[in-house]
């Protein structure tokens, strides 16, 4: 749906930079592995936080369980247990029908944006610098870390203590690893943007804070962490204005692409509640979703890549069309481009039995060579007027998929590696289609395993898009699964 997307330079972590909510900072994030419930030992980590060693769920995990219960948490139809590689999970306590409350979290366990300016030492800075939202709940965890190292009986300790130190999203590669891992793929770009975003974030968070009597509980390594938290953690609670919440304790359910359920905000119970989208047994785990994300979002923003088999109608790449430079009427064809919204740069999403809207006309537009102002305008309005009067003429629709078809041939010659390289690793690391890959086990299988997924798209579409015939036909109507593990494409 829409028209692809804005080409957009810059941009802050506060700000909408024209990408996706999982590329934005400030977005509804959730956790895929959740290292917690471990011991809390006074030991530093490469980090540079104190280090959690092994699972040990009695010692923080009665705790953090009776700090909620103190807070009003009630009786839970789930509770939390090991699930295997994906860490801790949310288990059924006893068998659940498709639309009961598998869970539900009172406001006063909420940690939101009126709870942070209602208890942290810096809310006077919040209020009076215009802090955004997202960097709020990022300052009271830290804040509150530090108050835990003071004082191990501090207010929110045993929450804290339940947090894993890493989460294995793109805020914990290093810059080589982003170069290497992910050369060629348009996540590469996207990568370094929020790694510079929440760079420049803490900067200007440590500038704010200086001269404040607790500023030295805003180190960079601790907001770090706590941005690289809030991406796989924080929840955008649609039926309350859209509010950013960390949950504590429901954020250990796990992500699952096929669960049509929420979590989201019920007023008539002064909670968030989470409903069941199915009938669950005693004992099995239950899931959420994060959203309709790709394996390299959710990759980049909560450090999983999903197993092959379950994720392929939502598999996509992005392919960025630019209007040249050197075309003699780049002038007009870029005012006319902004007459219709449109930039002289634009991504589109392409997917493997789905087709973006809107690719087509504008790699048509972009390509063909007019012979005055008016025939650019006169294409123009063809191409992105009304949308009654739209049309792809013949003569010029040609030039868009052959574009369409070169520019797929450029993105996949920039990937690293190969093919057979890739799936060589996959084999190697014992990869099937039915497992997925976390980030903090092999990084460079969960990248493989991405390059994989994209480069399917991106040789389909440019096989599909040179046909003749009903090829959008042949390209909506494919089997995605079949696609994904077709050696020929």
């Amino acid at each position: 749906a829409g028209f692809g997307r804005r080409e957009v330079r810059g941009g802050t972590p506060s700000g909408v930079r024209g990408m996706e909510d999982a590329r934005r900072l400030v977005s509804s994030c959730r956790s895929s592995r959740i290292e917690s419930l471990v011991t809390f030992a006074a030991k530093k980590s490469a980090t540079g936080l104190v280090k959690k060693e092994k699972p040990y769920a009695d010692e923080i995990g009665k705790g953090l369980m009776a700090w909620l219960a103190d807070r009003g948490m009630p009786e839970q139809n789930v509770e939390i247990r090991y699930v295997g590689p994906a860490g801790w999970g949310l288990v059924t306590k006893k068998p659940l029908k498709r639309g009961d409350v598998a869970f539900q979290i009172p406001e006063d366990i909420l940690i939101t944006k009126d709870k942070v300016l209602a208890e942290s030492k810096f809310a006077s800075v919040m209020k009076t610098k215009n802090i955004p939202e997202y960097w709020m709940l990022a300052m009271f965890l830290v804040e509150n870390y530090a108050l835990m190292i003071e004082d191990e009986n501090a207010s929110y300790a045993p929450y804290i203590r339940s947090l894993p130190d890493e989460t294995g999203n793109v805020l914990e590669w290093t810059g080589r690893e982003i170069g290497d891992l992910l050369k060629g793929s348009p996540l590469e770009r996207v990568a370094y943007q929020m790694v510079t975003d929440v760079k420049e974030a803490i900067q200007t968070i440590m500038k704010t804070v200086k001269g404040h009597p607790n500023a030295a509980y805003m180190t960079e390594t601790r907001l770090r962490w706590a941005f690289s938290l809030l991406f796989s953690r924080v929840v955008r609670l649609t039926s309350r204005d859209r509010q950013l919440a960390l949950i504590p304790w429901a954020d250990m359910a796990n992500h699952q692409t096929d669960v049509g359920s929420f979590i989201d905000w019920e007023e008539d119970k002064k909670s968030v509640v989470f409903r069941s989208d199915r009938d669950y047994t005693a004992n099995q785990e239950i899931f959420v979703s994060y959203g309709p994300r790709s394996s390299g979002d959710l990759l980049l923003t909560y450090g999983f890549v999903p197993s092959t088999a379950s994720n392929p109608q939502i598999e996509k790449v992005d392919l960025r069309l630019v209007l040249d430079g050197y075309d003699p009427y780049a002038g007009p064809k870029k005012e006319a481009l902004e007459k219709y919204g449109l930039a002289p740069a634009w991504t589109f999403p392409l997917q493997l039995n789905r087709y973006p809207a809107g690719l087509l006309e504008y790699a048509a537009f972009i390509a063909f060579r007019p012979q005055s102002d008016a025939e650019v305008g006169y294409y123009a309005k063809q191409l992105f007027g009304p949308t009654e009067q739209r049309s792809i003429p013949r003569e010029i629709d040609s030039m868009g998929r052959d574009l369409i078809k070169q520019e797929c041939f450029n993105a996949l010659s920039r990937y690293r590696g190969t093919v057979e390289s890739d799936r060589l690793m996959l084999e190697e690391q014992e990869v099937t289609a039915q497992n997925s890959i976390m980030s903090q086990d092999s990084r460079p299988a969960a990248a493989a395993a991405v390059r994989l997924r994209e480069r399917a798209i991106l040789r389909k579409t440019r096989d599909v898009i040179g046909k003749t015939g009903n090829w959008l036909q042949d390209l909506v109507s494919s089997n995605p699964i079949a696609d994904l593990f077709n050696e020929n494409i």
